[in-house]
């Protein structure tokens, strides 16, 4: 497999794991009685199904732009130079 779709699905199921854990917690938890809510909904699987895939969703993106910032090298590739920003000193002149 190519390596930028085995990235991305390397990092979907580590964010989809995330959600996992969790949807897990909040179950645990049962803030304001949410998890008596989820659990015995008239389409009992459906709404814990969307919470588990909205979520998963959301951290498999935030875990593919965090793995994405954090994997930019200064190395060059290919042979070629890595442009680099070099301040310019400029003379400033004082106006009457």
């Amino acid at each position: 497999m190519p390596s930028i779709p085995a990235f991305l699905l390397r990092q979907a199921s580590v964010g989809f794991g995330l959600s996992t854990i969790f949807v897990a917690a909040i179950l645990l938890a049962d803030p304001a009685g949410l998890s008596g809510l989820l659990l015995r909904a008239a389409e009992h699987p459906l709404p814990l199904v969307l919470l588990w895939g909205f979520f998963g969703m959301t951290f498999s993106a935030v875990q593919v732009g965090a793995a994405v910032m954090l994997s930019a090298t200064d190395a060059p590739q290919g042979g070629r130079r890595v442009p680099v920003l070099v301040p310019v000193p400029v003379r400033v002149q004082r106006r009457r």
